[in-house]
């Protein structure tokens, strides 16, 4: 039962959390609008910058999740964090999305700020929805109706997002939405067209990684143009007892501080099936792969030695817990404020009096 130091723990790290939502929304907000002429003059330095604030965007979220143990094993993908690379991560909840930031932000480079985001498109309503946008990540809707006309935006925007900005890296939940909310229908879909039926993952949906593959993905097509896709990392993120943390909560204090783990497996994307029905069983495999991965993680605390010993493209990691950088950390909130300040003193301030003064003329 939570005591009065727990509410005061609570209620700091939530003022944390508030203001540096507003210090840090406002600081990259306000720059890329400084910077946008270069998006016509020159845009790769336009881009570079972008990659960075939003690099800064990322240490800032990561300190949110001080505090809860995270630890990653399997293929050491550090190795990838300046290649071409695809990562899929299975779906449970709001806090997914922050902690493959921080997976990916301890990797550095184009793990961290050349990322484009695959995603919901609900997400774009979220706090960070308007830093989505500005940055041009791709915000996919779900329906029958419209499969067709999303694939095909989808490709068009790899093309003017992913290969003109210089990203390097992607990041899509192919199951298309958390577990606790698609598990029965995923189970009802499997057992009406013969597929697997899975507890702790959904199958997940072919859409999204198609038109990735099929646009970027080496080896070259003409539609690929340069810099194609060259890995797949496949991430498995575990909660203990299979009970998924939320985003506000960890950012607040209040979810228990159960360890929470990553695996990943990496594969050359030459030679995935491209296909759609073999990559559609190709996929589906890596699924009942991650399911059977996850029910002996529930039974027995941590994964099977046969999932970590299993043949790997690339060399195996030591098990480890993920560290934050505090002294990084200082900087970016040191950043975000300055800059905040900055903005306000010499933009928002000047423009308010003069319009309050234009206010006074006029009436």
């Amino acid at each position: 039962m939570a005591g009065a130091t727990d509410y005061v723990r609570y209620t700091l790290r939530f003022l944390l959390f508030f203001l540096s939502n507003v210090y840090a929304l406002s600081c990259y907000v306000t720059w890329m609008a400084l910077f946008a002429p270069l998006r016509i003059l020159a845009p790769k330095i336009h881009w570079k910058i972008e990659s960075f604030m939003f690099s800064v965007i990322q240490g800032m979220i990561v300190t949110w999740l001080q505090g809860y143990p995270v630890m990653e094993c399997g293929d050491d993908i550090s190795l990838l964090k300046n290649s071409e690379t695809l990562m899929l991560c299975n779906h449970q909840s709001t806090a997914d999305t922050p902690l493959v930031m921080l997976a990916n932000y301890t990797k550095g480079c184009s793990a961290i700020g050349n990322t484009m985001w695959i995603m919901w498109y609900i997400f774009k309503y979220t706090n960070f929805g308007i830093v989505s946008l500005i940055r041009q990540d791709f915000f996919i809707h779900n329906g029958k109706d419209i499969r067709i006309s999303e694939m095909e935006r989808l490709k068009k925007e790899m093309k003017s997002s992913y290969l003109e900005h210089g990203r390097k890296w992607v990041v899509i939940f192919p199951e298309g939405g958390f577990l606790r909310k698609r598990r029965e229908a995923s189970q009802k879909f499997a057992e009406k067209n013969n597929h697997p039926i899975l507890q702790h993952v959904t199958l997940p949906r072919l859409g999204a990684v198609e038109a990735v593959l099929s646009t970027v993905g080496e080896p070259f097509t003409p539609a690929s143009e340069t810099r194609p896709l060259k890995w797949l990392i496949d991430a498995t993120l575990v909660y203990k007892d299979a009970k998924p943390l939320d985003m506000l909560g960890m950012c607040i204090g209040y979810c228990p501080r159960d360890l929470i783990t990553f695996h990943y497996k990496a594969y050359r994307v030459k030679d995935i099936p491209r296909e759609l029905p073999a990559l559609t069983d190709w996929l589906y495999q890596r699924y009942v792969e991650k399911d059977k991965a996850l029910e002996s993680f529930y039974k027995n605390g941590k994964f099977s030695d046969e999932v970590l010993s299993e043949q790997r493209l690339l060399r195996p990691m030591v098990p480890h817990h993920l560290h934050f950088d505090v002294l990084l950390n200082i900087l970016v909130h040191a950043f975000c404020i300055g800059s905040f300040y900055l903005h306000y003193v010499f933009i928002y301030s000047p423009v308010f009096s003069l319009v309050m003064s234009l206010v006074h003329l006029i009436f």
